[in-house]
């Protein structure tokens, strides 16, 4: 009685079929979190930004094996697996990476999906295949270890161009798209009716002198290259939101928030445009420039950065959301009109007080500084 109320309750909640065909039982049900985005990154390409919420209704263990992402003809565009699908795999909060998936549980699938300029169809679709325990009792009754689905519309939309909010050189996205990192992989639940990415293309900004982000051991926040730098309006816009007073916190030594207030430290909100908001945390107490209502030019000093909020050290916490608010909104993607690409952060070669970098210079308009790069700007 055990084995067959199981296998009923898997084939009611895991087959898409209607009921006038026949369905396939499946041990998992994918859908997406929203509609993907696409971004011109600084190495050419348009890079479409989304997520697969995969939830297990399968009372034991579930291993993804591959992701293939297809166009509307069937046409193969990427397929992830291994390592990659590994890192791309977590739970819906936790920055932990498994393509295993608990019983009867739910992770997210992060998708980078990289195509040549402006040729993202306007959706996609997937084969999802997965295994189960090779001694399950219950493998049977899945007559397919593959979901094709689901299908994920694509916003072709044009990107808002921006001024950049910092000047001057040696520049680190430390955090942003496209890779997994603490950025990206972050999803909250709002309202018990979607889950929202906020930080998808949100940017940390360190600076970088000698192959370093800090003199000494980067104890005090004085030490930090960044800190004390000024931040500038990205657009024409208006300041909707300000947030001064939060104190410095000590680089290295996390603080735990006690209010939500806490969380992005001091901060600037601008809206730019009609639900576009541009986003500054951590900023340095006493140092913001411009009160609510004040209507900005873009270039204009805001404030300058520091280490307020539960931050590891000085740096500048950036991002284009389509609402004034760190968690509820979604992050849009932007790219800046031109900066001076200097290279590149080797992460797995890297130490924490020397950063080795692979040096490209050159031009790039109109893109986006992806995760681990350095850039120079105007």
């Amino acid at each position: 009685m055990r084995i067959g109320f199981m296998a009923t309750a898997v084939f009611a909640l895991a087959s898409a079929a209607s009921a006038a065909e026949p369905g396939r039982p499946t041990a998992i049900v994918v859908s997406p979190i929203h509609e993907a985005q696409v971004v011109r990154g600084d190495d050419g390409m348009d890079h479409v930004e989304y997520e697969l919420l995969v939830v297990s209704v399968f009372p034991e263990p579930v291993t993804l094996t591959s992701v293939t992402v297809l166009d509307a003809a069937g046409k193969k565009l990427m397929r992830i697996e291994g390592g990659a699908l590994t890192a791309a795999t977590q739970p819906l909060f936790a920055h932990t990476e498994s393509a295993v998936i608990p019983a009867s549980a739910a992770v997210s699938v992060e998708v980078d999906l990289i195509l040549a300029p402006n040729t993202a169809p306007e959706r996609v679709t997937h084969q999802i295949a997965y295994s189960l325990k090779a001694d399950s009792e219950l493998a049977p009754m899945i007559t397919s270890l593959e979901a094709d689905a689901p299908e994920v519309a694509i916003n072709r939309r044009p990107t808002i161009v921006i001024k950049p909010p910092v000047r001057g050189e040696g520049w680190l996205v430390s955090s942003g798209c496209c890779k997994p990192n603490i950025h990206r992989d972050l999803r909250i639940a709002i309202d018990g009716a979607r889950i929202e990415t906020a930080e998808t293309f949100a940017i940390d900004w360190n600076r970088v002198k000698n192959d370093k982000i800090y003199d000494g051991d980067g104890k005090k926040v004085e030490q930090h290259y960044a800190f004390g730098e000024e931040v500038f309006a990205v657009a024409d816009g208006t300041v909707v939101s300000i947030q001064d007073g939060k104190p410095e916190t000590t680089p290295n030594i996390l603080m735990k928030p006690e209010t939500k207030d806490d969380y992005g430290g001091n901060h600037v909100i601008l809206e730019i445009a009609p639900n576009v908001f541009a986003l500054y945390l951590h900023l340095h107490p006493g140092s913001i420039a411009v009160k609510v209502g004040d209507v900005v030019k873009a270039g204009a000093p805001l404030a300058k950065i520091g280490n307020s909020g539960p931050s590891m050290g000085p740096h500048l916490h950036f991002s284009i959301s389509d609402k004034p608010d760190f968690f509820a909104g979604r992050s849009l993607p932007f790219v800046f009109d031109s900066f001076t690409s200097i290279g590149t952060i080797d992460f797995d070669a890297s130490k924490a007080d020397r950063l080795v970098i692979l040096p490209d210079s050159r031009q790039v308009r109109s893109a986006y500084p992806l995760y681990g790069s350095i850039q120079n700007y105007p």
